[in-house]
């Protein structure tokens, strides 16, 4: 078994990702023995939920911090003031729980594991049918967490061929744009297996990924991923850091993403905020050895608070505003304080969601919009605008207006669902103390951060050596 664990003493995430009980074996720390030799379908059934635990402990995090950064949230625990002073201030300790967050290589890990051993199973065991499932379900996830490392780390880059003899080096880091390559590379892929893998998983996927637990239509999530990982590297270099945005686009990435937008469960007729929403989402559950969503909390004692300003530029009437904020009691911390919190997470149990319809649309925009197709970017954004917001059309003209206009939409519609107001700012070069719609706006002084940092366990596994290697794509 070829696996390497990449050194590191993982912080703790805003949602627990536990599953450790008395019948049940640690999925947060599987031995290669575990699953290296799959002699039962049960051993299937616990890589499946180990790889979904993995995300699931890492998606709150990623929310979280994605949203303080891209100036949408506030969290204010009197006894941690990192939250705002390192998320709202100049830099981030490598070494601390934010530095830590957000680097999914465990969950890396028992996907590598969990394909290795499901390939060498012996037939009496896994049918090809099933092994060509099982590895395209955990391909996806794979991707999935290079997707998430790349999303918080950006330029910092992140490592790729961590599938390597123990004994040796670490993988080298690889650039942004290589990672994002290799991603596409791993979903289409994991797309083949899907393919090829039947009618039916030869495990049972939980509740939220109904409508998507099949390897057809998981293999719809999968070219969701797809369509999102090529419109980031569409755009890579529109806006580099320091720079002014107008940057090269990638019109081969552009088609790409078309083509899998088109190939995914994209509905652009959707005439609710439901059909939206709809997607694959983690659940939660109260039951012993499980977690719940650490996101939900009591909106008059709570943490998690909204930034003042979601409510001060939102448009006058939108109605997700009304349906996603409500006013409470003021807590200050660290100079930054706020009356609002948010009311999306209604219960511990409420679910997450993995990659929403109403996000297809927009990456759909924004496909369109870096293809000069100006008004039927336009189109897409007002369709959710008056969906899901219950506002009335906006006219507009001029590219860097429709953009604008899209990420206004897209703010609104994905508030403290997604980091991605902040990642998008960053692509398109809005990542700066200008106000909006220029920029995201100074916080306690300072303009929001680029991206994480590799984190310090990392850097002291390689003896602080941080040289990328031989980029193909920035």
């Amino acid at each position: 078994m070829r696996i390497r664990l990449l050194a590191l003493a993982l912080g703790v995430t805003v949602v627990a990702a536990s599953c450790k009980d008395a019948t049940r074996p640690d999925l947060n720390n599987p031995s290669v023995s575990d699953y290296s030799n799959i002699t039962d379908l049960s051993q299937v059934q616990a890589l499946s939920v180990g790889v979904l635990i993995g995300d699931r402990g890492t998606i709150g995090g990623e929310i979280l911090r994605g949203e303080i950064i891209g100036r949408d949230a506030y969290n204010l625990p009197v006894a941690e003031p990192r939250f705002v002073t390192e998320l709202l201030g100049p830099s981030i300790d490598p070494g601390g729980f934010n530095g830590t967050a957000g680097w999914p290589f465990g969950t890396i890990r028992l996907a590598n594991i969990g394909i290795d051993g499901v390939t060498l199973a012996a037939s009496s065991v896994m049918t090809d049918q099933q092994k060509a499932a099982t590895t395209g379900f955990l391909r996806t996830m794979k991707a999935l967490s290079y997707l998430r490392a790349i999303e918080m780390r950006d330029t910092a880059g992140a490592p790729i061929n961590v599938d390597v003899d123990p004994t040796g080096p670490l993988a080298p880091l690889s650039c942004k744009g290589d990672v994002l390559a290799y991603t596409a590379a791993l979903l289409d892929s994991a797309a083949a297996d899907l393919a090829a893998g039947g009618s039916a998983f030869p495990f049972t996927l939980p509740s939220g990924f109904s409508g998507f637990d099949t390897p057809t239509t998981f293999l719809l999530f999968n070219r969701g991923l797809a369509a999102k990982t090529q419109v980031y590297l569409a755009f890579r270099d529109y806006a580099p850091p320091g720079g002014s945005p107008g940057g090269p686009i990638d019109a081969a990435a552009l088609a790409a993403a078309e083509t899998d937008l088109n190939a995914s469960y994209m509905d652009t007729t959707a005439a609710s905020v439901a059909a939206l929403d709809a997607g694959p989402q983690h659940t939660y559950s109260t039951a012993s050895g499980d977690a719940t969503n650490a996101l939900f909390a009591d909106p008059t004692s709570t943490d998690f608070r909204a930034n003042p300003r979601v409510v001060t530029e939102a448009d006058p009437g939108d109605a997700r505003v009304a349906r996603k904020v409500v006013k409470t009691t003021n807590i200050s911390l660290a100079g930054v304080s706020s009356d609002w919190t948010f009311t999306i997470y209604t219960s511990p149990t409420s679910p997450t969601p993995l990659l929403s319809n109403k996000e297809l649309i927009f990456l759909k925009a924004e496909v369109e919009w870096g293809m000069g197709q100006l008004a039927p970017a336009l189109a897409l954004a007002n369709h959710i605008r008056t969906v899901d917001g219950g506002l009335s059309a906006k006219s507009v003209s001029g590219a860097d207006n429709i953009l604008n206009q899209i990420l206004y939409e897209k703010r609104y519609s994905l508030l403290w669902e997604t980091g991605d107001r902040w990642f998008d700012s960053r692509m398109f070069g809005k990542l700066n103390g200008s106000n909006p719609p220029a920029g995201l706006g100074l916080e306690t002084g300072n303009p929001p951060l680029w991206n994480m940092p590799i984190p310090q366990p990392e850097i002291d596994a390689r003896g602080g050596d941080l040289t990328k290697a031989s980029c193909t794509l920035n």
